[in-house]
This record gives C-alpha cells, structure tokens and sequence, in this order.
C-alpha cells in the first residue's frame, strides 16, 4: 500500500452532526466526502490530541490515468467537528482491495488504529476496473483470501503508518453463508495490567464453518497474537455443515474484562436464524469463560418475516455510476437474512457492556440492546492465586518422554519434563497454565488439573516434581503425565476428500513460576 495521486470516482459527501446537550439535540457539523463503512472515535486521552476526531473508511479514489483503486481513508477535526482536515489515504496497488474497515480506536498516548481487510485479487488485472468476484467471494472452502491488517497514526491525522498484519484471513462468501465479513477492534482504556492491549475480532471461514476469531497486541499493534476462536459451540460430525457466525464486536471495560459479541447460529435448524451470544476474559484475551446467550428470541425466517423491495437506478445522468443506459432494478435484498453491515458493543462508566444488534423477531428488523454485567475484574494469568507469577514460557520447555493414545478409553497421555532452558536458575511454585487446546478428530478435556478445569485455563501444578523447587541452569523436573480426553470423535479418514486427520490433540500453554531479577 501506498499514497495514490489523482481524484476520487464518487463525488458524494458523508453528513456529519454534533451535539452539545448529551445527545438531546442534534445540528450540521462540517461534511467530508463519501468513505464506505464510516466510523468516528473521539481521543479523549490526556495528550496533545486530546478532542481530536477522526473519521475514516474505505474510500475509491481515481487516478490521473483513470485507473480506480480502494483506499483507506482518515479525517480529522481538531475544533469539535466545525472543520475537517484534508484526508490521508493509504491505496491498495496491483490487483488488490481494501474492502471492510473496522472502528477506529485510541491508545492511551493518542496513538490512532483501525483494522480492515486487504483483498489479494480484488480485480482481474493490475491496471483496469473490472472486479474480481471469485477473488472477492471465493466458494467455500474459501482459501486464505485476503489479510486482516492495522493502520495507525501518531501524528494526529497528518499521516499514516505502513499498516501492519494482523493474520491472514479466509473472507467467508457471503452469499453462500449470509456471513457479513467486517473486522472490529478495541483498546484497553484501564489502569490495570493489560493498558493498551488491543483485541481484533473478525469473522473467518478457515475452519469449515464461520467462525468468531481474536487476536491481540501488546505493543501496540506492531505485532499480533495467533488468532483464536472465540465461539464455543461444538462442532458437528461430518457431513453435516458447521455454523455460520457473524457480526463480532468487542469491548473493554474500566475492570479490564474483554468482551467480544457475535450473532450466533448454533441453535438454527434452517441455517439463517441467529441469537446474540456474550463471551468475556479476565486475563488479557487469552483465556475466555463460557459464553452466555443475550437476546431472548432468535431471529426467524418462518415466511412471515417483511421483505420490504429494494430498487436503484444506474447509468444514464446518474451522479454516480453513470453512463450507458438507464438501469432500473427492483429487487428483495440480501439483508432479509442477514443483520445489516454493523453490530455494536460498548461498556459504560460503570463498567456495564452494552450490546447491540439487529433481529427480525417480530418480522421487521429492529435494533436490539440489553445490559451486560460482569463481576470480575482483569488480573495477570486469570486468576489472584497466579497473579505474582512470572511467564517462564521463553525460558522453559517440556521435553517429551513418551506420548499414548488409548482408541477403546479415548484417552490421550504425554509424559513430559520441564527443562530450564535459560542461563539463570528459576524458582517455584512452578504451574503449567493451558490457554488453548484444538483437534481435528474431537473435543478434548483435561483429565486430572490441578484446579479441577477441563479447557483453557486448566492448570497443572507440577511443583512436586522439581528437586527443591529450583530449577538450574539446563536442568529438568522428574517425568509427570498430563492426560486428555477425547469426546464425540470423527472419522481420521474425511469421506469427502479421503485425506487422513491426524492431529489428536494441539495444546497452547505457559509456564508460570519465579524468574531471577
């Protein structure tokens, strides 16, 4: 990506309005020109942009030999919305797209971000204008068609970085899932330990089904976390299709508690009804607790539900996308099954997430909300007992001693050591933490965690296992086992491809103990 020279194809202006009594009155504030999927943020920080506003989105400029491209674009207003600076624009070159921005968000020393998708094939050439759509919307399974990627600006809007990526991301197609794509980020705005870590969501087709990822930075946003799936449904035995999820948002409140949203489609018979489901973490987005079902009635589709007809006119004198003949369509749109382009979710003073959504219950689309508690605060290693713990992950590793799998008890077993594998001796208690487990063949539990967890955040207390409880330079624990069980196993041979599934079993974990100062 890069700055691009020329003028814009659409010459239509985004209306902007402000208020000055809390939300009770509303009048024109200056207008910008026309970005796709519009956001604003406000910096309410301390520093030198303290009310400074920015308003971005995708944009489709022009360039002086007529070639049209996507870029994403930045204003700002640094008089409370009377004015708007000339935007920036970083453009997507070559065949590529930018297409669903996500919200704008602001880090704690005025640091602006937002993500967005960058299409690989957007269109069929380099240099011309004709889309792309088997690069846009691909046929499930949808390979690794775009990149999931952060943008920032340090200046106040005067500029924008090279934008980072975040993860590759399979785009689900959207007319054979009825799965919107759009990305969302967050920031942590807290005083407690996990200050401006950011958190991205995005919907993502990569393991069969449409599923709910999250990635987070600690740096922010130079570098990003491995994703991981935030929906918690189980995943069906083949054939039958794995669900569509759609629409995440995410937020964090002043305890810290991430929280991430999305309308989720476990429960729908015919694939299209959707419910809204709430997840949170108290560690920083490693781990997440249960979710919890939001909306009290799904939306449905039983053939009752309003089609209101959509209609437009193109070509002719049509201010944009002119020429040619006059186009007149009249059509029932896609959004019939599908919650519109955005979701939403923020969290108040007191720490309250507030929701929102868009369901057809009634048989019209409306927007939805509820109230959100979660009595719990964020704290280092998701928990008061491994709170004063140090990460020994980078200093340690467990050795493999012997591995097992039991096919008539399901039960897989991997006896292991742990190795010091730093220069400097490490102290007890020493706790191995599970942040995350996947299979391809089942759903896996922990058997036997010291904590009594069968996921993530199960923890093995295998300070008994270390001679003292010191750990030398070099040296290991005495052998232990951590053992797992296997539910609702699948066939390792896939019928529909004949290819052979192997992994039983991939495990994310930490190190948790005394580092040397």
């Amino acid at each position: 990506m890069r700055l691009w020279s020329g003028g814009s194809s659409i010459k239509v202006t985004l209306p902007l309005f402000r208020s000055e009594d809390g939300g009770r009155t509303w009048h024109p504030a200056a207008g910008v020109r026309y970005v796709g999927r519009d956001s604003l943020v406000v910096d309410t920080t301390s520093g030198r942009f303290r009310g400074r506003i920015y308003t971005h989105g995708t944009s489709f400029p022009r360039s002086t030999t007529g070639v049209e491209r996507q870029a994403l674009a930045l204003y700002t207003s640094a008089d409370g919305g009377r004015t708007f600076r000339q935007r920036v624009e970083r453009v997507a070159l070559n065949r590529r797209g930018v297409a669903g921005a996500g919200n704008g968000v602001v880090l704690s020393d005025g640091r602006w971000l937002t993500v967005f998708a960058e299409v690989k094939e957007f269109w069929e050439t380099a240099d011309g204008n004709s889309f792309n759509r088997e690069g846009y919307f691909p046929r499930p399974p949808e390979p690794e068609n775009a990149w999931l990627k952060a943008i920032t600006s340090d200046d106040g809007g005067d500029s924008l970085n090279e934008p980072v990526t975040v993860s590759g991301w399979h785009i689900p197609n959207l007319y054979s899932r009825y799965s919107i794509y759009d990305p969302a980020v967050a920031v942590d705005g807290s005083d407690g330990g996990f200050r401006d870590r950011l958190y991205a969501v995005w919907p993502d087709a990569r393991f069969g089904g449409t599923d709910i990822l999250l990635s987070s930075s600690a740096d922010r946003g130079q570098t990003w976390s491995a994703p991981i799936v935030v929906n918690d449904d189980r995943r069906p035995l083949p054939p039958a299709p794995a669900p569509n999820h759609l629409l995440p948002a995410v937020a964090v409140n002043n305890a810290g508690v991430v929280a991430v949203t999305w309308l989720d489609r476990r429960d729908a018979a015919d694939r299209l009804a959707w419910q809204a489901r709430i997840r949170v973490s108290l560690d920083g987005g490693e781990t997440f607790l249960p979710s919890v079902m939001v909306s009290e009635a799904p939306a449905r589709f039983d053939g009752r539900e309003h089609w209101p007809p959509t209609a437009s006119t193109t070509g002719g004198g049509t201010l944009s996308h002119g020429g040619g003949m006059l186009r007149l369509q009249i059509f029932a749109p896609i959004h019939v099954y599908l919650p519109g382009d955005y979701a939403g979710l923020a969290a108040d003073r007191d720490g309250i997430f507030h929701p929102y959504w868009i369901d057809n219950r009634t048989g019209w689309h409306q927007v939805w909300t509820a109230a959100v508690s979660v009595a719990a605060k964020a704290i280092k290693n998701g928990t008061e007992d491994l709170a004063a713990l140090d990460d020994l992950t980078p200093m340690t590793t467990l050795e493999r001693q012997s591995s097992d799998y039991d096919r008539a008890a399901q039960t897989a077993t991997l006896t292991v050591r742990l190795k010091n594998t730093s220069a400097k001796p490490l102290a007890g208690p020493f706790k191995v933490r599970l942040i995350s487990v996947e299979s391809d063949v089942a759903n896996v539990d922990v058997v036997g965690a010291s904590n009594g967890l069968a996921g993530a955040g199960a923890v093995w207390d295998v300070t008994s296992y270390v001679d003292g409880g010191r750990l030398d330079a070099g040296s290991a624990s005495h052998p232990f086992t951590l053992v797992f069980k296997l539910r609702d196993v699948r066939p390792f041979v896939q019928g529909r491809t004949d290819g052979f599934t192997q992994m039983l079993g991939r495990f994310f974990a930490r190190v948790l103990g005394r580092a040397p100062k």
